[in-house]
């Protein structure tokens, strides 16, 4: 155990630039007396464990969240050098008295080339870190089968909102009339990374098969696409579709409140995922979210899940839609600012700092 009063953790990867959640969590510890380092330059040996060393001041505790960084490579052979370095990497923290814990945000990599060395990387990982944390319950038994074990034992600490991140809402006409797009009917709205496993083609299709039922609303798309290919593909697919708007371009921090401002709802129809930003960032904004009906959607968003659908039904994300158009937005808007209420940093900060505490008397 440390015997310096304040508790330090190095937090990793640094994804501060891309994503408010580190800075937000770290906040959030801050108030709890934990102070929260990232790492700085770059290391292209043992990144880790050298950020650990060099240090001025003792680390307690590093927590691990993303891999992607550490698990490079463009074919097996660097990806499963790559892989080793990195459990290296670990062990050679541990063994300088630094406790480690891994937030699990993804099964693995999004899009992922070789998914079986990374799961082979995880499930080693798994039994070296002290501890685990997850952001719903039923996560638990989606890792579990995902990673062939038996039981996992792990803190869950919910994924915390990006309220008074960005800019609040405005006139919903102000908004729309900003992004060029029609001031009557409802305004469905996909934001994010556009990467293939968010279902935006599928998206598309129903949407263009199914005019007549959606023909007075409209679908706006708007991200950086992963790939100019995806891009490409996209674009034909809205090319001949009336009131699908593709805004296939970095959204800007300053600009995000526009597009939730004009947006009646939130579409998220993923073919799968562990955890999203995209839909606390929909929540965030109060927005009603159409989104598949997984455990961890459904964990999170509480009573607020009027538009969950089946993913295994293929008419699912259909049925949604049709039932988006008959529901009182405003009613349901309520329930997702309740459901967001439950996800407040303190709460997350005070649980955080106690999993830190049980790491360094344990």
């Amino acid at each position: 155990m440390s015997s310096h009063p304040t508790l330090r953790v190095l937090m990793t990867p640094d994804y501060r630039v891309d994503n408010p959640y580190q800075a937000l969590l770290a906040k959030s510890l801050q108030s709890q007396g934990v102070e929260v380092l990232f790492p700085t330059g770059y290391r292209r040996l043992l990144p880790i464990f050298r950020a650990v060393k060099t240090n001025s001041d003792k680390i307690d505790v590093l927590h691990l969240h993303w891999l992607t960084p550490y698990l490079k490579g463009k074919n097996s052979l660097t990806k499963l050098v790559y892989s080793i370095k990195l459990l290296i990497d670990i062990l050679l923290t541990k063994s300088a008295d630094v406790r480690v814990v891994w937030t699990i945000h993804n099964r693995i990599s999004h899009d992922s080339q070789f998914p079986f060395i990374e799961l082979w990387t995880h499930r080693i990982l798994l039994k070296l870190v002290d501890q685990i944390i997850v952001h719903h319950s039923s996560a638990l038994a989606d890792i579990a089968q995902t990673y062939k074990i038996n039981n996992i034992n792990a803190e869950i600490i919910p994924h915390g909102h990006y309220r008074e991140v960005y800019n609040s809402l405005i006139d919903p006409i102000t908004a729309r009339k900003a992004l060029g797009l029609p001031l009557s009917g409802r305004v469905y709205l996909n934001l994010g990374m556009l990467r293939p496993y968010k279902g935006i083609e599928r998206l598309l299709q129903v949407w263009g098969e199914n005019k007549e039922l959606l023909q007075e609303n409209t679908l706006l798309i708007a991200g950086k696409p992963l790939s100019q290919a995806y891009s490409q593909k996209l674009s034909e697919q809205t090319s001949n579709l009336e009131r699908v708007f593709l805004h296939a371009d970095f959204v800007e921090d300053s600009q995000i409140h526009l597009f939730f401002s004009a947006a009646d709802l939130v579409v998220l129809p993923f073919e799968r995922i562990l955890t999203s930003g995209s839909l606390i960032l929909a929540m965030s904004y109060g927005k009603p979210i159409i989104a598949p009906r997984t455990s961890g959607i459904s964990e999170t968003l509480c009573t607020a899940d009027w538009l969950l659908y089946d993913p295994e039904d293929n008419q699912g994300l259909l049925s949604a839609l049709k039932q988006s158009t008959q529901t009182d937005l405003n009613i349901l808007s309520q329930l997702v600012n309740k459901a967001c209420d439950r996800i407040d940093w303190v709460n997350i900060g005070k649980q955080t700092q106690k999993v830190y505490q049980a790491m360094l008397i344990s």
